[in-house]
């Protein structure tokens, strides 16, 4: 009975080691991601930056050319927008897989902690108890 017990306490460790180290490789891979985007925005932004302030000292073009910058300057800002929310979905998708882990990781220290209990038990040695009070022979 108590070999059971100790099986499927650590088949639970187990389980909660591997889930563990599952939602460590998505935190890391959220956090690439996020950094990938911060970049990729950053980038959007110093180009758009650039764009304005070549625009600003160039002469007049035609109108066609003008047309061409201001649908790229919008392009860009559009993109510059679809990152700033996904970087923001990102970050609480990133905070509550980091919350997710403190409490599975509660868990897998709870099932240790009852493992411990458990071999702690075994290793005691089986003596008779005898009331309080009697002689014992």
């Amino acid at each position: 009975m108590e070999i059971i017990e100790t099986s499927t306490i650590q088949q639970e460790r187990l389980q909660a080691i591997a889930e563990k180290r599952k939602r460590q490789t998505e935190i890391e891979n959220k956090r690439r991601q996020l950094e990938d985007d911060r970049r990729q925005l950053q980038h959007l932004k110093s180009k758009a930056l650039r764009e304005r302030w070549l625009l600003e000292g160039a002469p007049s073009s035609t109108a066609e050319e003008g047309e061409a910058t201001k649908k790229l300057m919008e392009e860009d800002n559009l993109k510059a927008k679809e990152l700033e929310e996904n970087i923001q979905r990102l970050e609480k998708e990133l905070e509550q897989l980091e919350n997710g882990i403190s409490a599975s990781s509660t868990k897998e220290n709870m099932a240790e902690e009852t493992s411990r209990v458990v071999v702690k038990e075994e290793k005691l040695p089986h003596t008779p108890k005898t009331p309080l009070g009697s002689a014992k022979a």
